[in-house]
């Protein structure tokens, strides 16, 4: 072989093992990253009630070696109790992700073009949002599962996902929202975060806003109760309904994909009881812009 010959096998190896190494790096909001790269990417989450974080970081590794989950995507979670803490952590690099919601993923983005989507979205995992209460709160439960499924059987919730999730314009924050009070009825003590929008929601100037909100006039109105919100932080949420602080949550969640990465309880604790879901929303991460 002469050696002009060699000269150019040499360079056809050399182009060939740098695409081979370009293929298997991972992009900026790629959380898919190559199946030789087996670095665990650092997820925020807002807290759940009744799984830590370790344990959520070894569901979503068990669910991805069970096949139909990306073996290769693995995570190493922190919990958040709020989601201005949140996004502090990402902007920041302590995490390199943030879960969330794909309604809240569209508000947020479009008040920082720094933040974008990745791909986490093509697994496909979804909430079901839910009112929770004390177990023994048995009529109270029965209550408000009646008047969120009239509210559903009636159309009025899809009315209110519409304008107070779906037309929100970009960039716009969702309206506030009155809250019902008449003299002699009972008052039913609400625990918020206000710190998810546009689904729930508590303005700067203490008013609280958006769709839950809205649904919790609703159900007030049907229930003849009057709903004296309480804010609290996402970690906060379990201890205010033990202490009997607050009679509802609103909200927590269940997992509604066809996965079964998380057990079912993963954000209810012993003791607590969750409503029939009100909304449910995909699950999408969100990271720093490259």
């Amino acid at each position: 072989m002469n050696v002009k010959l060699k000269k150019i096998l040499g360079v056809l190896v050399s182009c060939a093992l740098a695409g081979a190494v370009l293929a298997g790096c991972g992009t900026s909001g790629d959380t898919n990253k190559s199946s030789g790269d087996n670095k665990p990417v650092k997820l925020g989450m807002l807290t759940n009630m009744n799984m830590s974080e370790q344990q959520h970081a070894a569901a979503m590794k068990e669910a991805g070696q069970r096949g139909g989950f990306p073996a290769n995507m693995l995570f190493d979670i922190t919990y958040y109790n709020n989601l201005n803490s949140m996004q502090m952590g990402l902007e920041s690099k302590s995490i390199d992700e943030m879960s969330t919601y794909q309604c809240v993923a569209d508000y947020l983005m479009a008040r920082n073009d720094k933040f974008t989507q990745t791909d986490f979205k093509k697994v496909k995992l979804e909430d079901g949002f839910c009112a929770a209460m004390r177990d023994d709160d048995k009529e109270l439960l029965e209550e408000v599962n009646k008047a969120i499924t009239s509210m559903k059987d009636d159309g009025t919730l899809d009315k209110l996902i519409q304008e107070y999730i779906k037309n929100v314009k970009a960039g716009e924050e969702p309206p506030a929202v009155p809250l019902e009070n008449v003299e002699g009825r009972r008052i039913l003590k609400v625990a918020v975060t206000g710190d998810l929008p546009p689904i729930d929601l508590v303005l700067a100037n203490g008013k609280p806003a958006g769709f839950n909100t809205a649904v919790l006039a609703e159900i007030g109105k049907r229930l003849q109760r009057n709903i004296e919100i309480v804010q609290v932080d996402s970690g906060a949420r379990a201890a205010a309904l033990s202490s009997k602080n607050v009679d509802v949550i609103f909200w927590a969640v269940v997992p509604e994909d066809k996965f079964n990465i998380r057990p079912a309880d993963f954000d209810r604790p012993k003791g607590v009881a969750t409503t029939v879901p009100y909304y449910k929303d995909e699950i999408v991460h969100i990271a720093v812009k490259k």
